[in-house]
Formats: C-alpha cells, structure tokens, sequence
C-alpha cells in the first residue's frame, strides 16, 4: 500500500503544473474591442490596465487591425494600440 501510495504521488510530481491558459494584458490608458479565436470565435473589450485569462492554446487575438498568437502559458499584451507576444 505504501508503495503504491508513493508511486502516485511521483506520477503526480513528474506530470508537472497543469498547463495554463493563454494571458491577455491591456497596458493601454484605454479600453479596447477584441477579436479573440481559441477554438472558437469571440468578440468582446478589454479595459484598460487589466490582464485576463483568454482561454486555452492555441489563441490569436486580434486588436485594431493587429493580431497575435500564443499558446498554453503565453502572454499577449496590448500597447500602443496594437498587440503582440510578450
């Protein structure tokens, strides 16, 4: 039984944190419309100076006519308007 209970808690060691979901950060003074495309399509806005999980990876985001990718763990950030990987 001792065995088996420490061989779990290995396998749970060695599988590592669960992936995380793709980040969005508005660094602007303003707010902004988004076009978000995580296996789905979704329109919406992102305050200013707010950072928000978008959703799991692949993710691309498209911000005034600008777009990025990222996957599990990425952050994508706005600035100046436009947004790109970080």
């Amino acid at each position: 039984m001792k065995f088996t209970a420490m061989i779990s808690v290995f396998a749970l060691a060695a599988a590592g944190p669960a992936a995380a979901a793709v980040k969005l950060i508005n660094k602007d003074a303003k707010a902004h419309d988004i076009k978000i495309q995580c296996g789905s399509t979704s329109t919406g806005s992102i305050q200013s100076n707010v950072t928000r999980e978008i959703g799991k990876g692949p993710c691309s985001v498209t911000v005034n006519g600008s777009s990025a990718k990222g996957a599990d763990g990425d952050t994508l950030v706005i600035k100046g308007g436009k947004v790109s990987k970080q």
